[in-house]
């Protein structure tokens, strides 16, 4: 009866709050087909057919729950104007691998509500990752004077930085990399994109410090990879070997921990 929040109808609406509402229609029909003197077949015949149809209806309904892609294709088929639907329905095709699918949902979203961060910065992880730098650069602002989330906040200023490291826009990669870390201490992506710079700088013992958190606190196959490079280049060439097997224990089919492990295991 009266709007909570953002959604103001939702399939999880039955709370235990609505028990009571259940019991009063429930026995309401009850002490109702008493007074009306109706017959108790009848009676029986219609709370069947009532049930039933709930039954099915229910049934309908919970098969648009089967997963992300479904329930928020069908949202986008029953509502309009629904920039919530649109985030969600490409971060699902995201999860599925097709990016440029997501793409026209995370644009649909911007244009429902330009003041929506989370589709600005689905739009820039777009633009990155499809190499639109500037393009991704922009977005990313937005998002950061569209939100005051700290979480979002952090994830959005490693990003940016990384992509004003790939402008070669070294200072100010650095800056958003330690507005990350500031928003939140365990941004592995802003420790990796420190690293990189520090490596780039010739600071290795700082990028060895940075990239191991990046490893620490994310322990993905590209993390050993630069962690391996960096290594390899301060000649601490076991440590490097053991960073870039690891790479390949977490990805074997990564080419380039391959090579590199292959190249400084032969060079001795």
């Amino acid at each position: 009866l009266v709007q909570v929040g953002e959604a103001a109808m939702a399939d999880r609406y039955a709370y235990i709050a609505l028990m009571g509402i259940f019991v009063m229609v429930a026995f309401g029909a009850g002490d109702l087909v008493t007074a009306k003197k109706v017959n108790v077949a009848a009676a029986l015949v219609s709370a069947c057919i009532i049930l039933v149809a709930l039954a099915v209806v229910t049934h309908r309904q919970i098969g648009y729950w089967q997963n992300s892609y479904g329930l928020w294709a069908h949202a986008l088929e029953v509502t309009k104007n629904n920039f919530v639907a649109e985030d969600n329905l490409g971060g699902a095709l995201l999860r599925e691998g097709k990016p440029d699918a997501a793409f026209p949902h995370f644009e649909a979203a911007s244009q429902i509500d330009p003041r929506d961060p989370m589709s600005h910065n689905n739009l820039g992880v777009y633009f990155q990752t499809h190499g639109r730098l500037n393009d991704a650069v922009e977005q990313y602002q937005s998002v950061i004077a569209l939100t005051s989330d700290a979480g979002l906040l952090a994830q959005t200023y490693a990003n940016l930085g990384a992509a004003q490291r790939a402008l070669g826009e070294d200072a100010g990669a650095r800056e958003s990399f330690e507005h990350a870390l500031h928003l939140n201490s365990d941004q592995s992506s802003a420790w990796l994109g420190l690293g990189l710079l520090e490596q780039k700088e010739g600071n290795l013992q700082d990028a060895m410090r940075d990239l191991s958190h990046s490893v620490q606190l994310d322990a993905t196959a590209e993390n050993f990879l630069y962690l391996g490079r960096a290594l390899e280049q301060a000649q601490r060439r076991r440590d490097a070997l053991a960073a870039y097997e690891q790479a390949l224990k977490l990805d074997p089919e990564m080419k380039e921990a391959q090579q590199a492990f292959d190249h400084l295991q032969g060079s001795h």
